[in-house]
């Protein structure tokens, strides 16, 4: 489900936090983020975050990858310049709205050259609940996020 094309754009995207969130915790892997984004395409929510080269095995991405998402297809891993290769990020465990977490130790794991990393153990440490994200997502192809986006600001602006 994507949005009419046309509508306006808000300042702050549904899925910001969680690609911010995704950044963050390659860094716990070592992985130096060199930049990334939010935006909408068509109608379609999409983000990418671009690694830094010596962060992926040379052997296994020879041009470089980046991490894209959208809301349709998930967790990508797409190679830089060449033959532009785009491989599903870790489909025995990653979602469209897999856990930082999850993406990030999978993302790891596939830099590396081990495309599949299976599910993670939660420790306790940290929670994952992606209906707040997934509901975003569904609100912002269905014109309800600009409304509650424009509810927000009308309270603050009361406040």
């Amino acid at each position: 489900m994507t949005k009419p094309q046309g509508a306006p754009l808000p300042d702050k995207l549904p899925h910001d936090d969680y690609m911010s969130a995704v950044a963050d915790h390659l860094a716990v892997y070592g992985i130096t983020v060199t930049d990334g984004g939010a935006s909408e395409n068509d109608g379609l929510l999409d983000g990418w975050i671009n690694i830094d080269p010596a962060s992926a095995s040379v052997d296994a991405w020879p041009h470089g990858v980046y991490l894209g998402w959208d809301q349709e297809r998930g967790w990508l891993l797409i190679e830089q310049g060449g033959g532009r290769n785009v491989d599903p990020l870790d489909p025995t465990a990653v979602r469209t709205y897999s856990s930082p977490q999850q993406v990030a130790c999978s993302t790891a794991n596939a830099l590396r050259g081990r495309l599949l990393t299976g599910p993670i153990t939660n420790d306790g440490t940290w929670s994952w609940d992606s209906r707040p994200l997934e509901g975003a997502v569904k609100a912002w192809a269905s014109d309800e996020y600009l409304d509650d986006l424009a509810a927000e600001a009308e309270g603050n602006d009361a406040a």
